[in-house]
């Protein structure tokens, strides 16, 4: 693990993320979703670029991201999505802490 790669990968996703906080101010609030989604993925991918993500949830977790940040921005179809992945995101928090 390249310690300096990892920071300047880092310091691009905080970027990313001001300059999206600062942007909701005039986008539209459903851009926050997206967002978000992708900051997630983005921050998963970083970790799995560096041979860090080799939790079996968060890979599968960054399959399902990867995949949405591709479909189009339909508010009902992300609103299901968010809630079965918080569902299973609970379940495996709860899993985790038995």
């Amino acid at each position: 693990m390249n310690a300096e790669h990892l920071q300047e990968e880092f310091f691009h996703l905080i970027a990313y993320m001001i300059t999206s906080a600062r942007g909701l101010y005039e986008e539209p609030a459903d851009y926050g979703v997206f967002r978000l989604l992708d900051s997630a993925g983005r921050l998963l991918g970083i970790l799995q670029n560096q041979g860090l993500l080799t939790d079996r949830f968060l890979l599968d977790l960054k399959q399902k991201i990867d995949a949405e940040r591709e479909n189009s921005m339909d508010n009902e179809r992300q609103r299901r999505l968010l809630d079965e992945w918080i569902l299973a995101i609970s379940e495996e928090m709860r899993r985790r802490l038995d």
